[in-house]
This record gives C-alpha cells, sequence and structure tokens, in this order.
C-alpha cells in the first residue's frame, strides 16, 4: 500500500497518537507493502491451461453482501483479506491520509512493531488473526493493524466533532423482558457516516471460530453491530468529547490499540453474557468516545458511556427505562455531559422518536417496531410530533434517527432478535428517496446465524425461496405488471439460481475438507440469497414484508 502526503486535520492528534510526526517521503512504504496492487488470487494467465480446480477468490469482492470466515484465527483473517482485500486497502488509505499522513517509515514501523509485540505476547488470537489477515490480502503486519483497526467511521466523525451544528449520528437500541413481544430479545443499530466512507463498501461477516462463539456482523470489522451464538448483542453509536466527571473509572491509554470498532467482534467472540463482554470492554485501553449497548439472553444489559479516559457503566432504570436501553450521541448524566449538548442538537431528539416508538407498542415491540423507531424521518420531542421535513432550512440535517444530514447517511441499519438469532441488515434508509445508495431497494434480508456456513446458507436460500415466490404470488393478482416490478422480480429469481450453483460448489469444496474456498462460495451464495430477498420484496410492495 503506497502513502501519500496530506495536511493533518488538527483533530486526528486525538485518535492513534502513538506515531510521532516526521515529514515522510511521499514515495516510501512500509516494510513488506507494495507499490502496486496484486492480480486477484489465483488467476491464470491466458496462456495458462485450466487444471480443473476452480479458486473463488476470483470472484469476491465488492458485490458481496455477506462473507464467511471460519477455522483458526490465521485461517480467518487469511479469508477476510482475501474476500476484503479492496475494501482493506481503502479503509487503510483513508486512514493514513487523516492519521498518519507525515509520518515516515521508521516512526510508522516502530508504533506498529509495538502493537504486534504486545498482540504476540498477550493476545495470541489477535496477533494471528492480523498475520492470516497479512497473508490473505498480500500486505505487511504493520499494514494489516491500521487495515483492520484503524477506522474510517471513526476518523470521519472525527473531522466533524467540532462543528457545532453536527452530530456523529449513529443510534442503538436494546430491548427485552415486558417491553417486547413474547419477550423476545432484540438489538439494534445504525451506522451512520459519510457515504463515501470504506465503511459502505465492507460487506456483512459471519465468523465460525474454532476457539470462540461464532458470530454475525452486518458491516464486518467495520460495522457497529453484533451478534453471537449465545444470544450475546454488542451495539456502537459515537459520543462527545469530554474531560471525566467526578467519580468515574480513569483508564490508563498507554499500550493495547484494542480501541476500534474491532474491539466488539473480538469480545463478541470471546464472551458469552453481558456481564463479560462489559468487563472485557472495560478493562481495554480506549481512545474514542461512545456509547456502547450491551445486553444477552439472560435479560442483563449495560450502556457503557466512554470517554476519550473514562467511563461509566449504566443498566436499565437508571433513568427510568424499563427493559429497554437507547443511546444517541449524549449521555444520559449531564455532569458527565460537561456542557456539550449544544455539539449535539439532533441527539435527543433521535433519541426521544425510537422511546416514543417503542413506548407507543410497550409490551409488544417486534424487530419492524426497532426498525421504523430507528428509521423514522420525523421526529418527537418536547410531546409533539414533527411534519415530515425535506427542507433544510439553513440547518445541516433533520432531526430523525435517519442522519439526513447533508454528508452523513445511515449506511447501514442492523436489526438483531437474540433469542432466535436472526439478524435483518438494510444498506441505506428505508425510505429510498432519501438514501443515496445506488438502485437501493430499501428493504432488509433477513439472515439466521446457524451452527455452521451451511446451514446459515440453507437458511437464507429458504427465505430467498419464500420471498419469490410471495412476490409471485402478489404480481399475479395484477392485470398488468409494470416493468420495473417485473425487473425486480426477474432479478430475484436470477438471484436464488445464482445462489444455488455458488451453494453447490461450496458443498464439494467442504466435502473435500477445503474450509477456504467453501467459506468464499458459501458467502457468495447467501450474498445472493440476500439480495433475492429484498429484490423480490421491491417488485412488488414498499413494505419490509420479511420483518412483518
Amino acid at each position: 500500500m503506497k502513502r501519500k502526503v496530506v495536511s493533518v486535520l488538527c483533530c486526528a492528534s486525538l485518535c492513534l497518537s502513538m506515531v510521532a510526526c516526521a515529514g515522510g517521503s511521499a514515495e516510501s512504504t512500509p516494510d513488506g507493502a507494495s507499490d502496486s496492487t496484486p492480480a486477484d488470487v489465483g488467476s491464470a494467465s491466458e496462456n495458462e491451461e485450466f487444471d480443473g480446480v476452480f479458486d473463488a477468490t476470483v470472484n469476491a469482492g465488492n458485490a458481496q453482501e455477506v462473507v464467511y470466515v471460519n477455522g483458526s484465527w490465521f485461517d480467518m483473517g487469511r479469508q477476510y483479506g482475501l474476500q476484503q482485500k479492496d475494501q482493506l486497502e481503502n479503509n487503510w488509505t483513508s486512514v493514513m491520509a487523516l492519521i498518519y499522513a507525515e509520518a515516515d517509515d521508521a516512526a510508522y514501523n516502530e508504533a506498529m512493531g509495538k502493537i504486534l509485540k504486545h498482540y504476540e505476547a498477550d493476545e495470541p488470537a489477535v496477533f494471528d488473526f492480523l498475520s492470516g489477515i497479512a497473508d490473505g490480502a498480500g500486505i505487511s503486519k504493520e499494514d494489516a493493524i491500521v487495515a483492520v483497526m484503524g477506522s474510517s467511521v471513526l476518523n470521519y466523525d472525527l473531522m466533524m466533532h467540532y462543528d457545532p451544528e453536527r452530530s456523529k449520528t449513529c443510534m442503538n437500541v436494546s430491548a427485552w423482558g415486558n417491553m417486547t413481544q413474547d419477550g423476545h430479545h432484540l438489538g439494534g443499530a445504525n451506522l451512520d457516516a459519510i457515504s463515501a466512507t470504506p465503511a459502505a463498501m465492507f460487506s456483512g461477516m459471519i465468523s465460525y471460530p474454532d476457539d470462540g462463539y461464532a458470530v454475525i456482523a452486518s458491516g464486518g470489522l467495520q460495522g457497529n453491530a453484533f451478534m453471537n451464538s449465545e444470544g450475546l448483542i454488542i451495539t456502537y453509536a459515537g459520543g462527545p468529547q469530554a474531560s471525566p466527571s467526578e467519580g468515574a473509572e480513569v483508564i490508563d491509554r498507554e499500550g493495547t490499540f484494542l480501541d476500534t470498532l474491532f474491539a466488539y467482534w473480538y469480545a463478541a467472540t470471546k464472551c458469552a453474557t453481558a456481564d463479560e463482554a462489559v468487563k472485557m470492554l472495560t478493562e481495554t485501553e480506549w481512545i474514542h468516545t461512545g456509547n456502547i449497548n450491551v445486553s444477552d439472553n439472560n435479560g442483563n444489559a449495560y450502556l457503557i458511556e466512554q470517554k476519550d479516559n473514562a467511563f461509566v457503566v449504566r443498566k436499565a432504570g437508571d433513568y427510568g427505562e424499563t427493559d429497554y436501553l437507547i443511546a444517541a450521541n449524549h449521555f444520559k448524566d449531564e455532569s458527565w455531559m460537561n456542557d456539550s449538548y449544544e455539539a449535539y442538537p439532533d441527539s435527543v431528539p433521535r433519541a426521544n422518536t425510537l422511546e416514543k416508538v417503542m413506548l407507543d407498542e410497550s409490551g409488544s415491540v417486534t424487530p419492524l417496531t426497532l426498525a421504523n423507531g430507528l428509521g423514522s424521518i420525523r421526529y418527537f420531542d418536547e410531546g409533539k410530533w414533527s411534519e415530515e421535513n425535506w427542507d433544510f432550512g439553513g440547518f445541516y440535517q433533520f432531526h430523525s434517527p435517519e442522519g439526513d444530514d447533508l454528508e452523513f447517511k445511515t449506511i447501514f441499519r442492523t436489526i438483531f432478535d437474540a433469542t432466535d438469532l436472526e439478524m435483518y441488515v438494510l444498506r441505506g434508509h428505508d425510505e429510498k428517496f432519501r438514501s443515496d445508495v445506488p438502485y437501493g431497494t430499501a428493504n432488509y434480508c433477513r439472515l439466521i446465524l446457524g451452527e455452521g456456513m451451511q446451514a446459515t446458507n440453507k437458511q437464507a436460500e429458504t427465505d430467498a425461496r419464500i420471498a419469490v415466490r410471495n412476490a409471485g404470488a402478489e404480481l399475479y393478482k395484477n392485470d398488468a405488471v409494470d416493468d420495473g416490478s417485473l425487473e425486480y422480480y426477474n432479478m430475484a429469481a436470477e438471484a436464488v439460481h445464482t445462489g444455488c450453483n455458488y451453494t453447490t460448489m461450496a458443498d464439494c469444496a467442504g466435502a473435500k475438507g477445503d474450509k477456504e474456498q467453501a467459506a468464499i462460495l458459501y458467502g457468495l451464495a447467501t450474498s445472493q440469497f440476500a439480495n433475492a430477498q429484498r429484490y423480490a420484496q421491491a417488485s412488488y410492495t414498499a413494505e419490509n414484508v420479511i420483518i412483518n
């Protein structure tokens, strides 16, 4: 990966500050990195004969909705690197431009080497995973640290932090017990950022570690929503910069660098309960702020309110909540906020909106309720609802959970039903005319975390077939079908057939014991089935029928 010298933003020193700026050369690259982009792994030259072995990596990339990784920590890293090479490289470039642009090779390698030594000694699973990323993506281990643990989402947030009329706009929620239908444990989050960030292109990831819990994540290692096979949900939303208040736990920030969105996925692979996850996350050094919502299937739920170097942990009921926790970008305790409300004028109305939607359905909240609350294009504040607002009127954003800023957009919305291990994912907004996702259907797909890749993919296929059949039945009732509806229907049917072809190849690879090829092929198959669900819905209705 090639580094370019650009001006470092004034806020960059708040994040990843362990590299000293030393005016590096624009032509230099870190040891082990390459100036050129390698050809697709496994691709053959024009003169080579086909050897009878199909290499799935040539088809992996940006078009995927889902990637699978499985096996040892090294194996999972390698598989992720193979399938998300372009996304990782784009993220590396973005983070370098914002944070490390003026660091010379010596300073860069010294800082990254320190991190690698820490993980090799104290957290070998992370070291092995990073080593696998480097091997799969064809980059150095030093670059793998930045590509995986650096976050373009968080860094873009920092760019906007000092503008008094902007908010980071992510939100999260958990609900259970008496709040939800049949007591189901639910969770959800909006991932809001500048829509052109590399994070917008990352695929969802379903991981099956040999040593750990299976985890399903809507945006992979650059997402903010994670659920594991034990029903643990971890979601993240950004928060304000503020100095610690009296009585807060203060963190020594020297050291581990387990401080970005990667931390939540890793915690989900290691922790079975909310208590275990809170302990792990609060014992880790952090260098960004935010609200981390942690809940499990046993009715335990916590919200970690995290500042630069301190945190507090609160639970439902601390501020009158009953069996739910909601976080936007402010902290609940005004003394903890240190007069920072002015920097987040839309945060409280967005939290109030989601709370109002949930309270109106108290006792019968479903995934659709959370989707409607997180996706509202009106807001509820000071006891009344706003009208739908399409006029910026000199203000930079709408007061609504959608994050309708001129630049910030909802790029992922994730809803979990941890009782049934279901994940519903929407790319962009659920009002297609507010979204800037090209050709976005404004529909959710459903994925259910099974015991293995084959089981998860099979359920996605079943949901896709049902969605296509339902779409056909609805369209059959019409005397005439418009061209747009017919095109969506045919796209859905075609996606099912393509997914089935990938599934056959994945089953064969699995039968031969090739876990890497099987993972990539199942990812390609599940991606097709996810798209088929969306296309089928879009062919006949604007409703999100899968989560009704």
